[in-house]
């Protein structure tokens, strides 16, 4: 869920304040390069501003509907399975078959310590969930471990349910097994889980708790210079200063160079990785 975790309500001030900031200063470059330095090139250039910020305000109305659905589905799967990945085998194999039994005609018969038996017409499937974290890897083992699973209880062929990434050597060597073997990778997982379990407010109020206690003291410092911050203050740097050399106006030249300061920093400081 690292990834839910990392803005917040000054990152997104910031950015967009960088947003609004580089437009309006595209915008007034603009007339200043058409008509030089005066009042008309002025006006002009707020007025083109402005417009420019109606226009991004309108679109980010129109879309803010569509993203908050499709983040909620998200994030809403990411917690379901980071709760499978956490539970107890019995759990994680029965709540992953629920997962299947909303797309797929399953019959839940009987739940054992390594996965749960059920029907699907004339077959008998045992479906198990392989509890890992997103970055792990489905090895050959755990193949060799599901088939062991399907001669233990005279299943037909079993289903695994990945919670990890599943590379295409052992994806085809899943389909080459003597015993057959059906992988379900993460992402159809979440896909099924977005459906069902969207976020609740609930839990968005307790993701930004977290996200809270992530960032703990000193996080503005640490929020306004983090290292992938370092590439927009370059780039609202450098157009800056590319305003002040085409225009000669040095009200571009102090942000710029303010800008670029804070590049540096971002750059100079630790990685994500060196903190404790």
């Amino acid at each position: 869920m690292e990834q839910y975790l990392r803005r917040n309500r000054l990152s997104e001030f910031v950015d967009g304040l960088g947003v609004r900031v580089l437009i309006y200063a595209l915008a007034l470059g603009w007339f200043v390069w058409l008509w030089g330095l005066s009042a008309p090139a002025l006006l002009a250039g707020a007025a083109l501003g402005t417009l420019g910020q109606l226009v991004r305000t309108h679109f980010r109305k129109h879309t803010v509907q569509k993203r908050e659905k499709a983040l909620r589905c998200r994030i809403g799967a990411e917690l379901l399975l980071e709760e499978l990945l956490f539970a107890e085998p019995r759990e994680a194999h029965f709540r992953a078959a629920l997962l299947l039994e909303s797309r797929w005609p399953l019959v839940m018969q009987s739940v054992k310590e390594d996965g749960v038996l059920c029907r699907q017409g004339d077959e008998t499937l045992l479906v198990i969930c392989i509890r890992m974290p997103a970055e792990g890897e489905l090895s050959p083992g755990e193949l060799i471990a599901a088939q062991r699973s399907i001669r233990r209880w005279q299943a037909d062929r079993a289903v695994l349910c990945v919670l990890g990434r599943v590379s295409p050597k052992v994806a085809a060597k899943a389909e080459q097994t003597l015993l057959p073997l059906r992988l379900i990778p993460r992402e159809t997982l979440l896909d099924i889980a977005g459906r069902l379990s969207p976020a609740t407010d609930e839990q968005l109020v307790e993701l930004g708790k977290r996200r809270r206690r992530s960032v703990g003291a000193g996080g503005v410092l640490e929020l306004v210079f983090r290292r992938d911050k370092a590439r927009k203050y370059f780039l609202y740097g450098v157009t800056m200063l590319v305003l002040y050399i085409i225009t000669g106006a040095a009200l571009y030249a102090v942000p710029g160079a303010v800008c670029l300061a804070m590049g540096v920093m971002c750059r100079s400081g630790r990685r994500d990785d060196e903190r404790l």
